[in-house]
């Protein structure tokens, strides 16, 4: 089998613990980098990962989605290490607070970590990127939630006052907007690969479901009302995901023949849907990319995109 290296971001626990270990299992050559803020977790994660499939090829890096410069850091140190090529990467590390709370830059953390870190984390990885590679967005059935959730499903129109809100925003429509945005970086960069580059890269989302066993809120606590809601609802709607059902799912959407060529989806736990109407907003989309690289300063030199 090639050999190639697969990048999931916080894939030392939950969800993205269990679609490291599934890729890792499918392709047992292949170097899988659990990229996460928190090492000691990592490296725990690597020995479990490495004694359950048996791939020899498990490591950690660094990477702190909640600060620009370790993004940027992150890239460089991957660019210059002797790793196989990059063949996918899955942004997949999220955080729900629900308290205010800022990162590095300043920005909201759910904005920051959720998706902004990400948004660069991609542009800068982009030219490391196999030919037929591929990139998956972790969104969620929040950015488009049934009537009976306590919050609308979020439309985007500018990118300030989610990335620096007034302290009595809706706290409950910070996750599943950063998860909106998500899914619009996922179809924007589909459409701009395709039409800027001659690089064949797939570019999707994945919706595990309506996931409440999840660690999201990491050290933040728990939104008690979205938890509530969410797991009940789940169930009543036939949304309900897990970290190990979806696990296998999102690693699929890395692994599987199924997934070749397939590119500016909405992959709902293994079937591509539909997403909400704001998400196919191609003027939102834009105006969100063109903001997003003005936050994440982005320079010409640091994205084969224009």
């Amino acid at each position: 089998m090639t050999k190639q290296t697969i990048i999931v971001t916080g894939g030392n626990s939950g969800l993205g613990y269990q679609a490291a270990k599934n890729i890792a299992s499918a392709q047992p050559n292949s170097t899988i980098i659990i990229a996460s803020r928190n090492q000691a977790k990592a490296r725990t994660a690597q020995a479990q990962m490495a004694a359950e499939t048996g791939n020899a090829h498990i490591v950690t890096r660094p990477l702190d989605l909640g600060s620009l410069q370790s993004v940027r850091d992150f890239a460089r140190e991957f660019k210059t290490a002797d790793f196989p090529p990059l063949y996918a990467l899955v942004c997949n590390a999220g955080l729900n607070p629900t308290k205010l709370t800022y990162t590095q830059e300043g920005f909201e953390t759910t904005f920051g970590v959720n998706y902004l870190g990400h948004f660069l984390l991609v542009n800068l990885l982009l030219d490391s990127i196999s030919n037929n590679g591929r990139i998956v967005f972790v969104s969620s059935d929040t950015h488009n939630p049934p009537k009976l959730f306590p919050f609308p499903a979020p439309v985007f129109t500018d990118i300030e006052p989610i990335a620096h809100p007034d302290a009595d925003s809706n706290d409950l429509l910070r996750y599943p907007t950063s998860k909106l945005l998500d899914l619009m970086a996922a179809y924007t960069f589909a459409a701009k690969i395709q039409e800027q580059t001659d690089k064949h890269i797939t570019v999707n989302a994945f919706n595990p479901g309506l996931m409440t066993s999840t660690n999201l809120n990491g050290d933040a606590g728990s939104n008690r009302l979205m938890k509530v809601s969410m797991n009940a609802f789940s169930y009543l709607l036939g949304r309900h995901g897990s970290a190990i059902t979806s696990g296998q799912q999102l690693a699929d959407t890395v692994t599987s023949a199924q997934w070749t060529g397939v590119s500016g989806k909405y992959i709902d736990r293994g079937k591509a849907r539909q997403s909400s109407p704001a998400s196919y907003d191609q003027a939102a989309q834009e105006r969100l990319w063109l903001q997003s690289l003005a936050l994440a300063k982005v320079t010409p030199d640091e994205t084969i995109l224009k």
